[in-house]
């Protein structure tokens, strides 16, 4: 009897039916999709670190790299496992161009090495070590899609010539937000090359199990060795490399909680109206005796059937998505070891969305068990509960616009100039970068003291970064690499406290902050090395904590006097604004032209191309993220709005027929329907465009605190807030409207002289 019903039901709801199991279907799709790209990014990260041998400890050192005094370190220790000292050709971007490509305007770091000897290999598409022939090079898999760049194509560094013989994984260098990129050649052309860059080490070490890469990157601070560079350690790089597309997932991740809360809100008022429908076949089984429990079992029986469907359907479009979104992971990362894992945590994801609509299934048809037989046969629901079902197209019109603005909010944020304030860097027109030079400081001064002659330069600020240790209260020392200069021209975004303006005074990013666990008034002594091993010592009240994602978010800045400093700086910025904006692009392609040929290191670049050359594949990726949020929301308002006009339509059915009965034509009706959806969606409109300002402002705040940015506020479009999402939820809604009203036709007057009571 049970499979008849359910049969019955299926044939006669065909409408609500096939909506419950959609909505199930684009849950466990969200869901599903989510979880398996996290996983297998995951899964792909560690297996090309693992078959990369990434090493745990990475100290980049420009200068002599000291290598007798690093063996006897290592001689001393029993967490090494192994150690090697690998070369890395800085070229000059201006001289570097593959096919017709031209890298003058990339602000990568970009150098020629050899593949590792113990570890740290470079590695092909099927994640094989790479050996390089001579006259080949491998280029970045980063730079394939972003150049266009083909098998075959020439590279050129100056007058020299390379093929290009295929696309390397780097380990530690693959993503764009890690500052550099290795080109692989052989031992003969790295010799043959070698005059036209300058050399830069990569003292690298794989550490025993167990050990901490921390712990072990304070103690080689503390034995004095060579550190004329930014450190990385395993964990930094991981995190590098799960950033870019962790972002997007992420992203995906929220959309699907936000749509299993709408089909949540959609297939509760479902069953409700099913069961005001079925009120009197209900009332009729429980007076021959049928517990409540038992209606209740059928009920849900058919729902099972229905989330099963609708489970199988969207694990089948998850794949399929997932092999379209997951295109770029795969290049990037290679395919995982543990593909079968990967599908079974999405299956599960998918079963779990499922069980989630379920309970609540389960929960909103307890009510069966609560109404009498005599009731049910006799009563009939009340005004007031028909006009429940307008809440959900408020709920629902609310939770798509809060779904679209939250990505399309963190792309704006990311995108905009100002945001580089929570990156650490000052918020200027220009970047000039002084590295890999044999005296930074004088190069610094040189340059500088140009700029500072042209009467087109606004504000200009220097900013040295030289290594430091820094001595806690309770005598824990710390390795810090702090920027010196004036932090009050081109300020950084400050979650706490103030720039210093004193030698007194240290600012700390928020990462160091908290693995040092000092707040703003907090006293430390920061120790300076003059060059003879004779440390200085500064006295210092800790004046605010900035966000840095720069340099592994680990970073300080203060203003200590270094015009007798022996010892060359690690790098130098120089910041720059101009007093007409409209030059900068001109000014900058000047300066290119005059400096970067003739001082190597010397890196000028617009900040909107920094963020762009950073950030850009994270851009790219939310933004698409983005439309296809936009895409799916507008779908899913038209879907709901039509579902919920036909169960109104149906349950006012005999007022309606009563009001074309007494004279009201149906366009009249329709109109009075057409009043109440627009009060109440556009109510959830204006209700989402605030919640996806305020509300989503701290969600996006959640993930971007992943790359070290906090305190951050949205950078708003107002076109596409105020008026672009709303209308097309708007729009969508009208469109539904159209669609499910022409229902109010087919309804005939003589219908409410219909003899019985529902």
């Amino acid at each position: 009897m049970n499979k008849r019903l359910i049969l019955n039901d299926f044939k006669s709801n065909k409408l609500i039916n096939i909506s419950t199991c959609l909505f199930m279907a684009v849950t466990a799709m969200l869901l599903g999709l989510s979880i398996y790209l996290f996983t297998s990014l995951v899964a792909s990260i560690d297996t090309l670190m693992n078959k990369a041998e990434t090493p745990h400890f990475l100290q980049m050192h420009t200068g002599d790299p000291e290598e007798a005094k690093i063996n006897e370190f290592v001689a001393s220790r029993e967490d090494v496992e192994k150690k090697q000292i690998c070369r890395f050709l800085n070229l000059q971007n201006s001289c570097l161009s593959i096919g017709d490509v031209s890298f003058e305007t990339n602000m990568q770091d970009n150098g020629l090495c050899c593949q590792g000897e113990c570890f740290d290999y470079l590695l092909d598409g099927y994640n094989n070590v790479i050996q390089a022939g001579s006259g080949e090079v491998y280029v970045p898999v980063a730079y394939k899609n972003e150049y266009k760049i083909k098998q075959g194509d020439t590279m050129r560094i100056g007058t020299e010539e390379l093929t290009v013989a295929g696309f390397l994984r780097d380990s530690q260098m693959n993503s764009m937000m890690a500052s550099s990129k290795r080109f692989l050649v052989s031992e003969t052309d790295y010799e043959r090359l070698k005059e036209l860059g300058s050399e830069e080490y990569l003292i690298e070490f794989r550490l025993k199990e167990g050990s901490d890469p921390n712990k072990f990157a304070t103690e080689y601070k503390d034995a004095g060795l060579p550190e004329n560079g930014p450190t990385i350690t395993y964990p930094l790089i991981k995190t590098m490399n799960a950033l870019s597309d962790g972002i997007m997932i992420l992203v995906i991740l929220l959309v699907s909680f936000v749509v299993l809360f709408i089909s949540i809100i959609c297939i509760r008022y479902i069953i409700l109206t099913q069961l005001e429908k079925d009120r009197r076949e209900i009332g009729m089984l429980k007076a021959v005796g049928i517990r409540g429990k038992d209606i209740r079992f059928l009920y849900l029986s058919k729902y099972l059937i229905l989330s099963m469907i609708g489970c199988l359907v969207g694990i089948v479009l998850a794949v399929v998505i997932a092999g379209l979104l997951g295109f770029g992971i795969k290049e990037m990362y290679g395919e995982t070891e543990n593909k079968a894992l990967v599908y079974i945590f999405m299956i599960l994801g998918a079963f779990l969305a499922e069980a989630i609509i379920l309970i609540f299934v389960r929960r909103t048809l307890r009510r069966t068990e609560k109404e009498s037989a005599v009731s049910a046969l006799c009563g009939r629901s009340s005004s007031s509960k028909k006009n429940n079902l307008w809440i959900p197209a408020f709920i629902i019109s609310a939770a798509t616009v809060f779904m679209i603005l939250v990505p399309m909010g963190m792309k704006s944020t990311m995108a905009d100039p100002e945001f580089v304030t929570y990156m650490g860097i000052g918020n200027s027109h220009i970047r000039v970068d002084v590295r890999q030079k044999d005296d930074i400081n004088a190069a610094t001064i040189k340059i500088s003291d140009a700029i500072q002659k042209d009467d087109r330069v606004g504000e200009l600020s220097v900013m040295k970064t030289r290594s430091y240790k820094v001595r806690l209260q309770d005598g824990k020392i710390y390795g810090l690499m702090l920027e010196n200069g004036d932090h009050g021209i081109f300020p950084v975004n400050y979650q706490e406290g103030k720039y210093p303006e004193n030698e007194t005074e240290i600012a700390l990013s928020v990462i160091n902050a908290e693995e040092m666990g000092v707040k703003p008034g907090d006293k430390v002594t920061v120790l300076k090395d003059d060059g003879d091993g004779i440390n200085e010592e500064y006295y210092c009240t800790v004046c605010g904590i900035y966000s840095d994602i720069t340099n592994g978010g680990k970073t300080a800045k203060g203003c200590f006097d270094d015009s007798n400093d022996k010892s060359s700086p690690m790098w130098s910025i120089i910041y720059i604004s101009l007093k007409d904006e409209s030059m900068i692009s001109k000014w900058v392609e000047e300066y290119q032209s005059i400096f970067s040929s003739v001082d190597e290191g010397v890196k000028i670049i617009e900040i909107a191309d920094y963020i762009r050359g950073t950030y850009g594949q994270t851009i790219r990726n939310i933004n698409d993220a983005s439309v296809l949020t936009m895409a799916l929301s507008g779908i899913i308002i038209m879907i709901v709005i039509i579902l919920l006009m036909r169960l109104i339509i149906w349950r006012d059915r005999k007022d309606s027929s009563l009001k074309k009965a007494l004279g009201i034509s149906s366009s009249e009706i329709r109109k009075d329907y057409t009043k109440k959806l627009i009060i109440y969606t556009l109510s959830g409109v204006v209700i989402g465009v605030l919640l996806g300002v305020f509300l989503g402002q701290k969600l996006a705040a959640g993930f971007l605190s992943l790359m070290g940015a906090t305190g951050f506020k949205f950078v708003i479009n107002p076109f596409a807030t105020f008026i672009l999402v709303p209308v097309l939820i708007m729009l969508s809604v009208g469109l539904a409207a159209m669609i499910s009203l022409t229902e109010i036709k087919r309804i005939r007057a003589a219908e409410c002289l219909n003899s019985g009571v529902e």
